[in-house]
């Protein structure tokens, strides 16, 4: 009896903290939309209808969607003309007006039940539209989500992209401790340190278990033989426990403290009966139907001046 009383307050928890969370979130009109897109900004995104509703109205996916996600970093002195106060380093700013420092195309596909994931390294050579031939980070920083939703489906022969999330560093810190953390194995020690930006980097080899701090040094480290190469690989592997962290039922608890996080420190134009659509389908998803894969490229060798770029294999980004 007493066995059976825990399992019904148990459910009984889970289900307020799940209505009070779905309430949170519906009852804002806009509730991670930060940036103001001009009409022809807007039209880079595909508008065809997303959803459709059941019996009890609850929104699902009725096609496949391309959320292209940025993982954005601006310090103080990238934006040197805005009033901030000296504190003698280049500290982070909650803006999402800087250089996309991680890039992934996410591609949701209620037809086939899968979850894909394309990483694109940050210095793969393409052509950004007023910039010419250049590194695809610059995308966001010149011309926000729309200009970076243009390039990176120029560089993917023309693939739609429906939706963006644009999610500042100091959110993902924030969001980590928010989860309660993440299990993860560290493959190698890593260690850096680079005073003009307080960034200390120092992890050891093992299994660990990561706050918010330690969680953005794993994924802002890229100082060995593979570089940024070697942080895509790493950032995949922490997605993979991210998405495990997430669908542990003990997560749906921690649903408010994440919402905090998520509006302060997230922009997307993804309506809040995407958001609900798109998190029932992933969630119901194990790790056999969610499939990682990196742009195909290779590094260039510069010649002493040049710029170090990932090129990219256009024969074989047909294929992927």
């Amino acid at each position: 009896n007493w066995l059976l009383m825990g399992f019904a307050l148990s459910a009984i928890a889970v289900a307020s903290a799940s209505l009070g969370a779905f309430l949170a979130l519906s009852l804002s009109n806009t509730p991670l939309r930060q940036a103001r897109l001009t009409p022809a900004e807007e039209a880079v995104f595909n508008q065809e209808e997303t959803l459709t509703f059941d019996n009890l109205k609850i929104p699902k996916l009725n096609r496949p969607v391309n959320i292209l996600v940025l993982g954005i970093k601006v310090t103080t002195d990238d934006l040197p003309d805005q009033n901030h106060e000296n504190l003698g380093y280049h500290a982070l700013v909650n803006s999402f007006e800087g250089l996309s420092d991680s890039i992934l195309l996410l591609r949701v596909d209620p037809d086939k039940d899968y979850v894909t994931v394309l990483s694109i390294p940050r210095d793969t050579k393409t052509f950004v539209k007023g910039r010419g031939i250049t590194k695809i980070n610059d995308a966001n920083a010149l011309g926000g989500p729309a200009l970076a939703a243009e390039s990176v489906s120029l560089l993917l022969n023309d693939v739609h992209i429906d939706r963006y999330i644009r999610i500042n560093v100091q959110g993902v810190e924030k969001f980590i401790d928010a989860l309660g953390g993440v299990n993860l194995y560290v493959p190698q020690n890593m260690k850096y340190t680079d005073h003009s930006q307080h960034l200390y980097i120092d992890l050891k080899e093992g299994q660990q278990h990561l706050d918010g701090d330690k969680a953005l040094q794993f994924l802002r480290f890229r100082y060995d033989q593979y570089g940024d190469i070697g942080r895509v690989q790493r950032q995949q592997s922490f997605m993979r426990a991210l998405i495990e962290q997430a669908l542990n039922p003990k997560t749906i608890l921690k649903i408010p403290d994440i919402l905090s996080v998520v509006r302060s420190h997230i922009d997307t134009n993804l309506t809040t009966n995407e958001l609900i659509a798109i998190a029932a389908f992933t969630g119901q998803k194990n790790r056999s139907n969610i499939n990682m894969v990196m742009l195909p490229g290779d590094f260039n060798i510069p010649e002493e001046g040049e710029l170090s770029y990932w090129l990219p294999n256009h024969r074989r980004i047909k294929d992927v």
